[in-house]
């Protein structure tokens, strides 16, 4: 338990920082503080300066792999194969933070935010529904920040770690390019996404490693075989 412990206060520290900064961005994007319209004209101009046709079809490629119909149709197809294997408490963890933190608290935010969307008229896509945090950054965070953080905790060296962490993290930042790109949302939606799907993720996994020996205990007691722990 200490280990699991030991694993679990860094993602904490980690995961209330970047809830911090999204409960910042929130807040000054309802206020309407003057650095958020500076932020997002700055960084509109930069990444949506350079459009071109075959651009935009890579980016709109890419930006579908971390709509939340993806996210959750892959998120879906882990949990299958992760109790196929037997692996209970895993799964639970993997498709309860996915579906509460991914899904059903990213629109519980955007409708008390209530933030619209960037003038239609420069949109590369169609998209509904309120703006801030970004559905996309959120989903994908999530997703793949748990994919990434899971593997990165498996794996024994070093240098798998580093690539893991850099191919998650590089994919998560740039589906939050795709959504600028394409118009459909202000760069803050797309960073206030990333931050809550980050301390979704750290603070997730921290109560795993904290409650997965319980819950597996409690499956055993059950009699179901979970195989989450090798003993």
């Amino acid at each position: 338990m200490n280990t699991n412990r030991k694993k679990a206060t860094p993602l904490f520290v980690i995961g209330g920082f970047c809830l911090i900064l999204f409960i910042t961005i929130a807040s000054a994007i309802a206020t309407e503080s003057n650095w958020v319209a500076r932020f997002d004209l700055n960084w509109i101009g930069k990444i949506r300066d350079g459009i071109q046709p075959d651009k935009t079809s890579i980016v709109k490629l890419v930006t579908n792999l971390g709509s939340a119909e993806t996210t959750i149709i892959l998120t879906i197809i882990v949990v299958l194969i992760l109790f196929f294997l037997r692996k209970f408490v895993v799964g639970l963890w993997f498709g309860g933070t996915m579906l509460v933190c991914g899904v059903v608290l990213n629109l519980a935010l955007k409708s008390l935010v209530g933030r619209h969307r960037p003038d239609s008229v420069n949109w590369l896509i169609s998209e509904s529904g309120f703006s801030f945090p970004s559905g996309h950054a959120t989903a994908t965070a999530v997703f793949y920040g748990l994919a990434g953080l899971f593997l990165i905790f498996t794996v024994p060296k070093m240098w798998q770690k580093i690539v893991i962490g850099l191919i998650s993290y590089g994919f998560i930042l740039f589906v939050m390019y795709t959504r600028v790109y394409l118009g459909v949302h202000f760069p803050t939606d797309v960073l206030g996404g990333f931050f809550l799907g980050t301390a979704s993720v750290c603070i997730s996994l921290g109560v795993y490693f904290i409650a997965r020996k319980p819950l597996h205990n409690l499956l055993v007691k059950w009699r179901i075989k979970d195989r989450s722990i090798i003993e």
